[in-house]
């Protein structure tokens, strides 16, 4: 037993001492629990190698570290998960301009950068594919980057426009149903998008959620190709069955409804869309209307973890503000020249259409509107935060052709938004990171300061307990375990 823990005591010794490849100390290290829990820990250590985090201690024994970080007065955090990036596109971009695809090259090379800048070092994009996750992932400078398997039908919302016998082209998950046309497709393809196998594909893919679109027009329309019940079981039975998250985009209160039904388990969208039930209410603390009210206690009921994205509204209405393009956050993540283009006749192309075929109203009227649609994503935020349910930071970046939601700063403006609207500073800090670490299933990877978790981290200046300003007063972020200035993520050092 004594040479045991001799051996034992040598092995310690010999940890203890064991190189790494970086250490922070001084740093209060605050690292979430769950939504209303987090851990504060002063006078501890951190120490990392190979991309991990190695050991959070207070021992006073330090090991040796090829690089140590004195981060006396500064905040220690997990890097931000924002679950809802669309990773292919410049905001606003038309294509047709005679300089869309340089402006295209140029924004993807530096799309990683802008998200690295806010404290985003997880991002999950739930449209795309492992080619696209990869071109991302090939720029100089990016989060860490997953993907959802998005899974429409044909003439359905995210497919419209595109030929049956094309579609398998441009959404490689499309699901077959029953009244498709398979006539103009061959049997080998249609067998690839029965819903089950689908699922099965995305998930070898390396998809970390299935996402399915249960829409038939925005507001009130009625114009898009829903799919039906039978669809939506076979994905979420076989998702299931995977351990594979699903996805809803549902954007109103009868889509939503509908979503829940099923056995989902996020909601992609928050509930702004009222239809019948839509007020012009200013206090965040309101009752909710009948209707409203149902959708959100089936929320609760279910425990469905909800992506409020205010940033939706709020960067449609933007878009119609005028000299909304002026704001001193632009010009961290856009170059002169794109923000002289948004300026432009041709950058203005969307204004332009938010703005048209509102019968008589002023321009005033409609961007009063649109608040108004910002208050209700806002107040049933505020409903469901308040009764517990879990919340997750998703800003859906872009979520149409608006110049207003840009990489980063649109995550930084959906915390600040989600504040206003109620969520205390634990459960925002929670929401951008265990819970989404959870909700993805990623939480062996991301969401705490934890041995074992990837090093992905954030040094700030001031405390996120106190001011939701602090995820605008980086100093450094800590991506697998290399440390870069936040100022080299700036748009003038790009």
């Amino acid at each position: 037993m004594k040479k045991y823990a001799q051996i034992l005591s040598l092995l310690a010794a010999n940890l203890a001492h064991a190189k790494v490849d970086l250490l922070i100390d001084n740093a209060t290290i605050i690292s979430p629990i769950n939504q209303s829990e987090v851990s504060i820990k002063t006078n501890h250590w951190v120490s990392i190698s190979d991309g991990k985090i190695i050991e959070v201690s207070n021992n006073l024994t330090r090991p040796i570290a090829n690089t140590m970080i004195d981060a006396n007065g500064l905040f220690l955090i997990p890097g931000l998960t924002d679950s809802h990036t669309h990773l292919r596109t410049m905001p606003g971009l038309l294509k047709t301009d005679n300089d869309g695809k340089r402006m295209q090259s140029q924004f993807l090379k530096r799309q990683g950068a802008n998200y690295l800048y806010y404290g985003v070092t997880q991002v999950i994009d739930p449209a795309n594919t492992t080619q696209g996750i990869a071109e991302f992932k090939g720029q100089s400078f990016s989060p860490d980057a997953y993907f959802c398997g998005a899974m429409p039908i044909y003439q359905g919302y995210a497919a419209r426009g595109i030929k049956y016998q094309n579609l398998h082209k441009h959404r490689v998950y499309y699901v077959h149903q029953h009244d498709d046309p398979s006539h103009l497709s061959t049997p080998a393809i249609t067998s690839l998008h029965q819903a089950k196998t689908a699922v099965r594909r995305l998930k070898k893919d390396g998809a970390i959620c299935a996402k399915i679109f249960i829409e038939d027009g925005f507001d009130k329309a009625k114009n898009i190709r829903l799919i039906n019940q039978e669809s939506v079981k076979e994905i979420t039975a076989e998702a299931n069955r995977l351990k594979l998250p699903v996805m809803v985009h549902a954007n109103a209160t009868d889509m939503q409804s509908i979503a829940l039904q099923n056995d989902i388990d996020i909601l992609a969208h928050g509930i702004w869309n009222w239809l019948d039930e839509h007020q012009q209410e200013t206090s965040l603390s309101a009752s909710l209307p009948i209707n409203v009210k149902r959708v959100a206690n089936q929320i609760l009921k279910k425990n469905t973890y909800y992506q409020p994205s205010l940033n939706v509204m709020r960067s449609l209405t933007d878009v119609m503000v005028p000299d909304h393009l002026n704001k001193n956050e632009y010009k961290t993540v856009l170059p002169n020249w794109q923000l002289d283009w948004y300026k432009s006749p041709n950058g203005q192309w969307f204004a332009k259409e938010m703005l048209s075929g509102w019968d008589a109203k002023s321009h005033q009227q409609k961007i009063e509107y649109m608040q108004s649609k910002q208050t209700n994503g806002k107040r049933v935020l505020n409903y469901l935060y308040k009764k517990g349910a879990p919340i997750l930071l998703g800003s859906d970046t872009p979520p149409a052709p608006t110049y207003a939601s840009q990489p980063g700063l649109s995550t930084f403006w959906e915390l600040r938004d989600m504040h206003h609207a109620g969520v205390d500073l634990v459960g925002l800090l929670a929401s951008a990171t265990i819970n989404n670490a959870k909700a993805y299933q990623l939480e062996s990877k991301y969401g705490a300061v934890l041995p074992g978790k990837v090093a992905n981290l954030l040094l700030l200046r001031s405390n996120p307990l106190t001011s939701v300003e602090a995820y605008n007063e980086i100093k450094s972020v800590i991506l697998h375990g290399t440390v870069h200035e936040r100022t080299t993520f700036h748009i003038k050092n790009l």
